[in-house]
């Protein structure tokens, strides 16, 4: 009787080291779970315990806040889409799961074959975005911006971060809920960090707009160059916010109304050579560098682009140029005069 103990401990033990399907061999009921109650996911967990894809450990615990593998979002995955498999015994359990998926192109030749590992979150998006629609890439531009995937902060996406278990849970009530054709909520800091991280901008997010010119470089006589590297939109009427953390608000028009506006935040670099070295030369941000139809020029408490720009020396200056701008006129076009050239940073119209 003591051996048959001894053996069942063990098998648990490996069962749960070696990433064995815990799903179907510990198995609880919802009612039986212990440490839900009060959780973040709570409601999630109990959704998915009732619909049957999920269960509990053999200890009535379901360990929310645990680190979930790769092998066990995709079984997951599987059983809650109604994927049916052969299940296979063993620590091969997991491959009649990522072969189906495979099959059904969710997961993609590019994914990590080590299922036994931690689930990074931009796997996680990765997956949760094909589940919904295979012909999609899975980026974590495109899981943000369907509310699959949230921020853990309005600043971080957190991309090679681990998943728990509760997350899991949570992103798979959103995958089910986009396939029955809902529309989620969207994370607009999430996806506005997700396009920034992707493209340089966040004008789609905050404007449905089409960035341009995202990497251009123009020169200024000769050595002297000026690129552009991000264009980014900030909401003044939103205290939480992240780039209206740079603003210096003292400098903004008492009489330009907050909500009836957004701020334009342009990060340009200025390089000058050895041969654009001149006593004389110099650039002035503000006035070659600025937004049309602005009804504000504001300083920035940091990462501002320095004001007067001499050519005194070898040197590349970065920093952002800012403006308020009306809403009516943002939504349609950003147009910045670039070294006495008007320039389109962003529009609704299909890039050529």
């Amino acid at each position: 009787m003591k051996k048959k103990v001894i053996l069942f401990v063990c098998s648990v033990i490996c069962a749960g080291s070696l990433g064995y399907d815990v799903y179907n061999s510990l198995a609880q009921g919802v009612d039986q779970l212990k440490d839900i109650s009060g959780h973040w996911s709570e409601q999630a967990i109990r959704d998915a315990a009732k619909s049957g894809y999920v269960d509990g450990y053999a200890d009535g615990n379901f360990k929310p806040d645990t680190s979930i593998s790769r092998a066990e979002f995709i079984k997951i995955i599987a059983a809650a889409t109604g994927e049916k498999v052969n299940k296979q015994e063993g620590d091969g359990w997991y491959k009649p799961y990522t072969d189906r998926l495979k099959e059904k192109g969710v997961i993609p030749e590019i994914f990590p074959e080590g299922y036994a590992e931690p689930l990074q979150r931009y796997e996680m998006a990765m997956l949760s975005v094909r589940s919904t629609d295979n012909a999609l890439k899975g980026t974590m531009q495109e899981a943000t911006s369907l509310g699959l995937i949230h921020g853990i902060s309005t600043t971080d996406l957190a991309p090679y971060g681990t998943s728990t278990r509760a997350q899991a849970i949570t992103v798979i009530e959103r995958i089910l809920a986009v396939k029955r054709g809902e529309q989620l909520p969207v994370d607009k800091y999430a996806a506005s960090k997700a396009e920034i991280d992707a493209t340089g901008s966040n004008v789609g997010t905050m404007l449905g707009l089409k960035p341009k010119e995202i990497g251009t470089v123009w020169n200024y006589g000769e050595g002297v160059t000026v690129k552009l590297n991000q264009l980014i939109i900030a909401d003044p009427s939103d205290a939480d916010d992240p780039y209206m953390k740079l603003v210096d608000m003292s400098t903004w028009y008492k009489d330009t109304i907050q909500v009836e506006n957004v701020v334009v935040l342009a990060k340009f670099s200025v390089a000058v050579s050895e041969i654009g070295v001149s006593k004389t030369g110099e650039l002035h941000p503000y006035q070659l560098l600025y937004l049309l139809n602005t009804n504000n020029q504001l300083l920035l408490r940091s990462q501002q682009l320095k004001r007067w720009i001499m050519f005194d020396k070898t040197q590349v200056q970065e920093g952002y140029v800012a403006y308020s701008i009306e809403k009516k006129f943002a939504y349609k076009e950003l147009v910045f005069d670039i070294l006495n050239n008007h320039i389109g940073l962003a529009d609704n119209r299909e890039g050529e």
